[in-house]
């Protein structure tokens, strides 16, 4: 019985292709496609600015209650951000339309999100929270979401990537050199930028164009964890590559962000598990990382006293707890004031354990907008910290929300980075974006302890452009959460939604692009199709290879690694 592959097929035997269901090359889908990778590049810039530019448009207030001077930030990059969000949306879902891809966001993750929304919505009726404060506290919640489904309905190539890369990239090595700049100066360089809160300064943690140090050292891990899993698919890296790598390094250690570090190092070790090769890179990253913290550590007095404080501040706080009878004596030693917040909120937690307190009533900016004292109502203790937030996200979603409420964020995550898990990333063509994911959400989980980044202005943009990105890379049809068992003989050509060859090799379904909740089972091989045996031009009037497959082919592996390519076994695969 003889088998034909899509190779065998001569230009004359081929039937006209038919039309695209979805019109991804349209003209108007094209620049709706530009629109959206405009508005995220500006979505990009305008967080990783929007603190500087709030101090630079800011004006003096009234000094505070222990008479020094205070700084008034302004209130409109805020609105520009929300605006840039609501535009994003907007442009996602003509695009969306336009394409008619609507199934590829029905997902077990889309699934869980919805179910996570649900719980949240609950918690804030049984909470006492009116519909626009559930509708407020969801959206700083979820916001960042918008950003991951507009890189997943855009899908994009190389080329328009690097752009995007390149400007970012660009941020992060300006903010970096910045960041060495503070740590070797001191204030007058805090001072040239603008900054007149120079509470960092005294402790010689930089921040460079960003508002705070962890804002920072987030960032620079993020791009960090990118690099080692681009590193880790090649076979040779460059020495400029490593320096800049170590250049960012620095950087991030002149932050002093624990939880940036600890987060980088355990996605090191998320990167060797996904590839388990190569481990010299990784290696060399983690010496870099560890070692210029450590250094920077031994270099700054300011530093070391700092982490000895907060050592010594963890024991107290574990002694005299928060509440405890001692606490008003004289003389009681100072306390970490996270710890601190944890043993209030355990409390909390204990007493409404199942869907919490309802969203937009405890820390966060949207209590904080609601009920500038909110923590009176919880005889909640902020011990001189700030009330706009509890400095941790999984603290601030717990008390809200309950364990319903926390299981069903974990439950989402699970099946943001299932996908890219799943697929297979030991082989010699893996896409740097699948890898980049996983890593980057066991960095936030560990980071959202010590932090509200899953919520704050920076991280989500960051956060969910990466899991984009790696969604984006997987292109497994209608349904991202299946693997396609579709093996094709001939070119290295992936039969999807928007064409298959008029012949299928023996054994080869195209059975998943038909949108399921499950995976498909693995393909039987039956007897051969009739057309196989009868030859192609008694083949089936299907869709015809692209003449310009060839082409397609050796365009891919000039471009680089492409988000949106895979080869005939339905594998990513990077150039």
């Amino acid at each position: 019985m003889t088998t034909l592959t899509t190779a065998d097929l001569a230009p004359s035997a081929q039937p006209e292709p038919a039309p695209d269901p979805r019109p991804l090359s349209a003209p108007i889908s094209r620049a709706l496609s530009l629109v959206v990778l405009v508005l995220l590049a500006a979505l990009l810039v305008d967080v990783l600015f929007e603190g500087w530019v709030q101090q630079l448009f800011g004006h003096p207030g009234l000094p505070n209650a222990k008479g020094d001077p205070t700084w008034i930030l302004a209130d409109w990059p805020k609105n520009v951000k929300t605006g840039l969000f609501l535009l994003v949306l907007g442009f996602t879902v003509i695009k969306v339309a336009v394409d008619k891809s609507w199934r590829d966001f029905f997902t077990k993750a889309e699934l869980a999100l919805v179910a996570l929304g649900v719980i949240m919505a609950i918690s804030g009726f049984f909470g006492g929270s009116g519909a626009v404060l559930i509708g407020q506290a969801l959206f700083v919640y979820f916001r960042g979401v918008i950003v991951f489904f507009a890189w997943r309905a855009v899908r994009p190539t190389t080329k328009q990537l690097k752009p995007i890369l390149y400007l970012v990239g660009g941020i992060a090595v300006l903010n970096a050199g910045l960041a060495i700049v503070e740590t070797l100066i001191g204030y007058p360089a805090y001072q040239w930028l603008g900054w007149t809160d120079l509470t960092w300064a005294r402790i010689n943690r930089a921040h460079a164009l960003l508002n705070h140090p962890n804002h920072l050292g987030h960032f620079l891990m993020i791009v960090e964890i990118g690099l080692i899993a681009w590193f880790s698919t090649k076979d040779k890296i460059s020495k400029k590559l490593w320096f800049l790598f170590g250049f960012l390094a620095l950087g991030m250690s002149a932050t002093q962000s624990r939880e940036s570090a600890i987060g980088f190092v355990l996605a090191a070790v998320v990167i060797w598990w996904m590839r388990r090769r190569p481990v010299r890179p990784l290696a060399i990253a983690l010496i870099l990382v560890v070692g210029f913290t450590g250094l920077q550590l031994l270099n700054s007095t300011e530093n070391r006293v700092t982490l000895e404080k907060r050592i010594l501040g963890v024991l107290a706080a574990l002694h005299f707890g928060a509440g405890s009878s001692a606490e008003d004596q004289p003389g009681i030693p100072a306390r970490e004031i996270r710890v601190l917040f944890y043993q209030q909120g355990a409390k909390l937690f204990v007493e409404r354990p199942v869907l919490g307190y309802g969203v937009g009533q405890f820390g966060g900016t949207v209590a904080f907008q609601h009920d500038p004292t909110w923590y009176k109502k919880f005889n909640f203790n902020l011990y001189g910290a700030k009330p706009d937030q509890v400095d941790s996200f999984w603290l601030h979603l717990a008390v809200e929300t309950g364990a319903l409420g926390v299981l069903g964020y974990l439950v989402w995550l699970f099946f943001l980075i299932a996908p890219m898990v799943r697929s297979r990333t030991r082989g010699p063509d893996v896409s740097p974006y699948v890898l980049w994911g996983p890593p980057v959400v066991v960095a936030a989980v560990v980071a959202a302890f010590l932090s509200p980044s899953l919520e704050d202005q920076l991280f989500p943009v960051l956060f969910f452009t990466v899991l984009g990105l790696g969604w984006s890379a997987l292109r497994r049809g209608d349904n991202a959460d299946t693997v396609p068992a579709t093996l094709l003989a001939g070119p290295a050509l992936s039969v999807t939604k928007f064409w298959r060859p008029a012949v299928l090799a023996e054994g080869a379904t195209d059975d998943h692009l038909k949108f399921s909740w499950r995976s498909p089972k693995p393909a039987v091989a039956d007897a051969a199709p009739a057309a196989s045996a009868t030859g192609p031009a008694h083949a089936a009037p299907e869709p015809a290879v692209p003449e310009d497959s060839a082409e397609t082919a050796g365009q891919q592996a000039d471009d680089g690694p492409d988000p949106g390519s895979e080869d005939a076994t339905g594998r990513h695969r990077s150039g």
